[in-house]
């Protein structure tokens, strides 16, 4: 799993929202940016747990952020060229995001008290939704490829559907990890599966003592080396799933991980910031202007009874300036949340909504022309 999420941790590097904004807010000057130039922008996913997080972004910031996110989390990047026309110094925070229950310890949830029966939904349910299809066929191929021993050899049964190469999609098994290659013939052949003597890679996850003389499912013996997806392309409303193109290569490491759902928005949010670095050092609408990119994942703890909004928190992954001076730069996770705990936490530049909305609804309108 390494390999797939690299070095993006959570625990200690996750930053509640109401000392992350004012932190990168602070950043921001630090750089050289002016309040009145600042254009923040988000790329988060739609769902209403994502509000409280915009909500800070504009009482910190003194302005509404523009809208770079797609469903997911994913950014818009055609978007670059109207966001640099909102402003001089330009500021984008995408985010990926997971729930997390704090009664249950479990990620990937979130409390859904508008709905009929109050319960709990996938969170995020896009990323949830894309992964479903792949869970569905490795629960199916755990039952379906069976260990057990034969004749004093550890043994394992396939059923056919998984050795049919011809398939146009599902889950197709590394035949060569998993059968023994000095003796790749099946040693019995019954009406839906058949019986091959067992890889050295499959015996190693199992001490052979254990291989059980009655057959049994594999589970997770059945781990993520040993599999592969193929899965024809998934077209929508809006066209081909773009999430699920950017997710599909680490299926096999997300269906077999214990937080389905954290993982994905982790390794959605490593792509995507690679991605949109390289396009924002393609966009010429950005050039001659001060840009902070901050990529990162959105957690959203269940809030409280009588709170309104989730406790999220910011777990940061990396960070790209692009100043107008010409000086660029990353910052990988460790100097980014250095930098930022480094940061006052103290904004004086932030706006009171109460006091802004009395100061709208008192100040005399406007009549509009007839036309």
């Amino acid at each position: 799993m390494h390999s797939v999420m690299g070095n993006l941790r959570l625990g200690p590097m996750a930053i509640r929202y109401s000392l992350f904004v004012p932190k990168l807010y602070n950043y921001c000057l630090s750089l050289g940016f002016q309040r009145d130039r600042m254009m923040p922008s988000r790329a988060f996913c739609s769902d209403e747990s994502q509000g409280y997080p915009v909500i800070l972004l504009a009482q910190h910031f003194g302005t509404f952020p523009f809208d770079h996110g797609r469903v997911g989390g994913k950014v818009a990047t055609d978007r670059h060229g109207p966001h640099a026309h909102h402003g001089e110094d330009l500021v984008i925070i995408q985010a990926s995001h997971a729930g997390f229950d704090p009664e249950t310890r479990r990620f990937g949830f979130y409390p859904r008290p508008r709905t009929t029966n109050a319960g709990h939904g996938a969170n995020c349910g896009k990323l949830s939704a894309v992964l479903a299809w792949y869970q569905r066929e490795y629960e199916h191929a755990q039952e379906n490829v069976r260990i057990g021993s034969l004749d004093g050899e550890s043994v394992v049964i396939i059923d056919n559907a998984l050795l049919d190469t011809s398939r146009e999609e599902g889950l197709f098994l590394h035949l060569d990890r998993v059968i023994n290659q000095a003796k790749p013939q099946p040693l019995r052949v019954f009406s839906t599966s058949k019986v091959f003597l067992a890889s050295q890679e499959l015996r190693s996850k199992l001490p052979p003592e254990n291989w059980p003389e009655t057959p049994r499912s594999a589970g997770d013996l059945l781990s993520a080396d040993l599999f592969f997806f193929r899965r024809q392309p998934t077209l929508g409303p809006e066209g081909h799933d773009l999430l699920e193109e950017s997710i599909a290569p680490a299926m096999p490491d997300l269906v077999t991980s214990p937080h389905p759902a954290l993982d994905a928005a982790r390794y959605h949010t490593q792509i995507e910031f690679d991605r949109t670095y390289r396009s924002i050092q393609r966009e010429p609408a950005y050039r001659n202007k001060n840009l902070l990119f901050v990529s990162g994942v959105n957690i959203d703890i269940s809030p409280r009874p009588g709170l309104l909004f989730p406790l999220t928190k910011f777990v940061p992954w990396a960070a790209y300036a692009q100043l107008r001076d010409g000086t660029t730069f990353v910052l990988e996770q460790d100097d980014l949340f250095g930098t930022l705990s480094a940061q006052s936490a103290d904004n004086p530049d932030q706006i009171s909504f109460d006091a802004a909305i009395q100061t709208m609804a008192d100040v005399e309108g406007i009549e509009l022309p007839l036309v």
